[in-house]
């Protein structure tokens, strides 16, 4: 008996009988059991009790006592409780005194009779982590009659930093755990337990067995027993309570009194009983989120979930969160069972806001400010107009359709962050591309380069499609001296020449380019595809390109851009502007037109969970601190996985004009590439960072991200070697990845034309 590990109820004698007196005497005999008789002492106190007004005198009490013993012995009295798992026999009083003791102090925040009409109450508690506190707190409170305990989990090292046990319990059940704890409180206090945690075997008797419960306690980890049991409890019109661990949240669904209430609020959306039991687990995350909050969870826990399966196994739970826990779900049980409360509602008992420093340190997260103004017609008017003060002769005039057709080709380029960058203005036959600075200020695109690649690849759609056109374009860049806005002069004349044959093709498939983020296996390219791109690229004056489908070299670009990633998101700035490209859903995307919506990205719902915690910079700067995050590297590393190649292209100046034709040979190559059917896909956070490091010698960055970045360069140069000396010999501006995807599915949006465009 005493060796077994399930079990967990104690054996109770009346030695006043003869079989409860051999049974005791048989235990006794056998030399192993440890006698604990405090009778004496609790009789005292149950005489105290009854006279409450009296102050007993110490030399009263043995008289007392035996006028309260009736001529009873004193070792038959009571009952002895015998507890096998750790071979003791103690000396009680009986049950009802037992309780009228042991509840003495809960008067008057509970009364005789409300203390009476709890132990007539039945409580199912699922989930024995912060379920064990629960327990363990309703049983010290005598708040019902019977627990029944469901959990399949046996308890584990790592779980003693919340649960209530010893080292010697390490494998037992938490169920006999709990069970045994409870026992040795109150062993009169009724417990079941449900060693296989709530299933479609046990649910029925869990729920309704000798009794309906009347209240619920869930607590559990898996997203199906939240759901199923909630159907369950709302079918029988059973009240559930829910606490989460975190920031004392509290959630309570009165389904006794509101029948037809949606399950968790209505969070759990469509989620039924039957549909849940078909959800893989990245499928269930969502659901998961909106449960539980995904915006109103402590900091803390959003920086230690993005660390899940990188440097801690799963979330943490603390024990001043459990124990805490164990009083909120104890004190609301309470009051729901004795019909003090009759809401519903989610509830914050939240220690960081309750207990704060005075004058806490500012953790705004106040948007960096924009030095620059929105460009508008009356600035590019004024800036047109110098033009003219020394370029006399007027342009080729276009017709509306052939100009109409110009600047659809120009909003159809690439820009980063799908920021657009581009304003045009048309005036005396000249075609004005201006750089709005207001929508490409960022901190990540280090001199604009960025900004300057899509003007320029802009600038190549215009060539394309007045080639298509028959049109010739004569473009003249920086046409005015320190106005850096003014980008280009675009005159156009009638094309006197046949257009080659290779441009003609790029101008047919010019609004086919597409950016692919979407992942599919490694596929080998069409043959020749990596020296045709390279002869595209180099058609642009002073492009070079350089080229890898090797393997191993991709799989080590992964991980250098994956640690670039990480780099660009635990930087404030960084961090700001990324979010601010993240587009969450179509409504988002239309209300905009700019951006990258979310759902253009080939994530997993668990990635999705990510980013949705990175949102919060509190969080992010924890990482930061902790020198975490490497969460940030795998979705990099595992693009380029799955990359059939890549390509990077060079210029031997960093400045402007260099920058804007790599734009021009980058949009050509992009365009070739998706015409044989490659999916293209920019890698960039590398190229910034590093032209940041070397031409920027290191700015506004610490010495630590400067070393890092100074190894990855390392790395780098042996995959793309660029230089036999140093960057300032080649600058690298373009990374992209080439790959067999499927449909690209959702087509980042362009702003309106009237937006972008002026006539005058």
């Amino acid at each position: 008996m005493t060796g077994s590990a399930e079990i967990f109820r104690p054996l109770i004698f009346n030695i006043r009988n003869n079989d409860g007196r051999t049974a005791y005497q048989q235990l006794i005999d056998s030399g192993q059991v440890i006698v604990y008789d405090e009778i004496d002492g609790q009789i005292r106190e149950l005489i105290k009790s009854y006279n409450p007004s009296i102050k007993i005198k110490s030399e009263e009490y043995p008289a007392l006592v035996n006028k309260h013993l009736d001529g009873c012995a004193p070792e038959d009295y009571g009952v002895w409780v015998y507890y096998p798992w750790s071979n003791s026999m103690v000396h009680l009083l009986d049950e009802e005194e037992f309780v009228e003791v042991r509840t003495n102090r809960n008067r008057y925040k509970i009364t005789r009779e409300e203390q009476k009409e709890l132990k007539g109450k039945k409580i199912g508690i699922v989930g024995l982590s912060v379920g064990q506190s629960i327990a363990l707190t309703i049983a010290m409170e005598r708040i019902c009659g019977e627990l029944r305990l469901a959990d399949f989990d046996t308890a584990e090292l790592s779980n003693l930093n919340r649960i209530r046990t010893g080292v010697h319990n390490l494998g037992v059940r938490k169920t006999i755990i709990a069970a045994r704890e409870i026992a040795e409180i109150d062993p009169f206090l009724k417990v079941r337990i449900f060693n296989d945690g709530l299933t479609d075997g046990n649910i029925d008797e869990f729920f309704t067995g000798d009794g309906k419960l009347d209240l619920l306690v869930e607590v559990c980890d898996g997203l199906d027993i939240k759901i199923i049991s909630r159907f369950k409890a709302r079918s029988l019109r059973i009240p559930v309570v829910m606490d989460t661990n975190d920031r004392g949240m509290l959630d309570v669904e009165r389904f006794d009194l509101e029948p037809e209430r949606p399950i968790l609020h209505g969070l759990a959306g469509d989620l039924d009983p039957l549909k849940i039991k078909d959800l893989t687990n990245e499928e269930k995350i969502p659901y998961i989120l909106k449960m539980v909050g995904a915006d109103t969870i402590s900091t803390r826990l959003k920086a230690s979930m993005m660390e899940v399966e990188q440097s801690v196994n799963t979330w943490p739970q603390l024990a001043s969160s459990v124990v805490l826990g164990g009083a909120l779900v104890t004190d609301t049980s309470r009051r729901i069972l004795l019909d003090q409360y009759h809401d519903s509602g989610r509830y914050y008992i939240d220690f960081d806001e309750l207990i704060a420093e005075k004058q806490a340190p500012d953790t705004s997260t106040e948007k960096s400010k924009n030095p620059h103004t929105p460009l508008g017609k009356g600035d590019m008017e004024k800036v047109a107009d110098q033009f003219f003060k020394s370029n006399h002769a007027n342009g080729y005039l276009l017709n509306d359709d052939l100009l109409s057709g110009l600047i659809d080709a120009a909003r159809a380029a690439p820009s980063a962050g799908n920021n657009q960058p581009w304003m045009w203005l048309y005036k005396k036959g000249v075609l004005f591309l201006f750089h709005d600075k207001f929508r490409t200020w960022s901190w990540g695109d280090y001199y604009e380069m960025g900004a300057h690649m899509a003007l320029g690849a802009a600038l190549e759609n215009v060539h394309l499609q007045a080639a298509k056109d028959n049109i010739k374009d004569t473009v003249t860049l920086f046409p005015i001296k320190g106005e850096p806005s003014l980008i280009a002069a675009i005159y156009f004349e009638e094309l006197k020449t046949p257009v080659d044959a290779e441009t003609l093709m790029l101008a047919e498939k010019l609004f086919q380019r597409s950016t692919n983020r979407k992942l599919s296996p490694r596929q080998p390219l069409p043959a020749g595809f990596g020296g045709h791109i390279q002869t595209i690229a180099n058609s642009i004056d002073n492009v070079e390109l350089f080229y890898t489908d090797n393997e191993a070299q991709l799989a080590e670009l992964g991980e250098i851009m994956g640690a670039c990633d990480r780099i660009r998101l635990l930087y404030q700035q960084g961090h700001e502007e990324f979010y601010n490209e993240v587009r969450w859903n179509a409504a988002h995307a239309a209300a905009t037109r700019d951006g990258i919506e979310l759902a253009a990205v080939d994530l997993t719902q668990g990635e999705i969970a990510g980013f949705t915690m990175a949102k919060d910079w509190n969080a992010i700067a924890l990482l930061s601190d902790w020198q975490k995050g490497n969460a940030f590297k795998r979705l990099s590393a595992k693009t380029m996985k799955m990359a059939s190649s890549a390509a990077l292209f060079t210029v031997p100046f960093f400045d402007h004009a260099s920058l804007i034709n790599g734009g021009r040979a980058v949009q050509r190559s992009w365009i070739f590439a998706n015409k044989e059917g490659v999916s293209v896909h920019p890698m960039l956070s590398p190229i910034f960072f590093f032209n940041r490091l070397f031409h920027g010698a290191g700015a506004e960055m610490n010495e630590q991200t400067i070393t890092e970045l100074k190894e990855l360069w390392a790395r780098f140069v042996k995959i793309f070697p660029v230089s036999e000396n140093s960057i300032h010999q080649y600058s690298c501006i373009f990374l992209m990845k080439f790959a067999i995807a499927d449909d690209i599915g959702v087509k980042s949006l362009r702003r309106n034309k009237e937006e972008i465009f002026f006539s005058a």
